[in-house]
């Protein structure tokens, strides 16, 4: 009785009666932990990120087939998924953000790289790519390095020009104050003089 159980319940695995979000520690495959109900809402958000599994995949331009070895899946499993409304389980979802993050940050690592039966070939065609990326990003700062020393070099004779300049005008500066302290004091001289001379008249 209990071997007929057992193989009743083994069966069921095989069938695959359980849901593929089935989270280790549920009760059972449609129970609603608060761990289950973490991931969904995480799932969620990522889906506002990302969009649709149709839109992901056309993004990355690859058939249902093709997606579905990029994901280690059955072929089937995909077309479940789209056709239920994009119910892929929560860790289908989190590689889908970890690789679309990751070819953001690595232009070599395409669908093709983890589907290729020749993996070794499109490494070395990720290094170089990563290479020649690294390089021009190395002439683009020195060239940006260049332009800021010729900016700082331009700065620095303005400013030599401009505090010569500033030194000039105070220079010119003092000799009106002092012309003008003269031509008053010239014009005080000669008031007196007249009125003096007036006065002795």
């Amino acid at each position: 009785m209990e071997k007929d159980s057992l193989d009743q319940t083994l069966q069921g695995f095989e069938k695959g009666s359980f849901d593929e979000g089935f989270i280790e520690g549920d009760l059972g495959p449609r129970s609603k932990t608060s761990l289950r109900m973490h991931y969904e809402a995480q799932v969620s958000v990522i889906q506002k990120q990302l969009g649709n599994l149709e839109e992901i995949r056309g993004e990355l331009g690859l058939s249902q087939r093709k997606m579905a070895q990029l994901l280690l899946v059955d072929p089937s499993s995909w077309t479940r998924w789209t056709k239920q409304g994009d119910e892929a389980p929560p860790h289908i979802w989190r590689a889908l953000q970890w690789y679309l993050a990751l070819r953001e940050k690595i232009p070599g690592l395409t669908p093709q790289y983890f589907i290729s039966t020749h993996p070794q070939v499109l490494h070395q065609k990720a290094l170089q790519e990563l290479e020649m990326e690294r390089q021009q990003r190395t002439e683009s700062m020195e060239n940006l390095s260049s332009q800021l020393q010729s900016q700082l070099q331009v700065l620095s004779t303005e400013r030599t020009e401009l505090y010569g300049e500033i030194g000039q005008l105070k220079k010119d500066l003092n000799f009106h104050k002092k012309m003008s302290i003269v031509i008053l004091l010239t014009s005080i001289f000669w008031a007196l003089a007249v009125l003096w001379f007036w006065k002795g008249l």
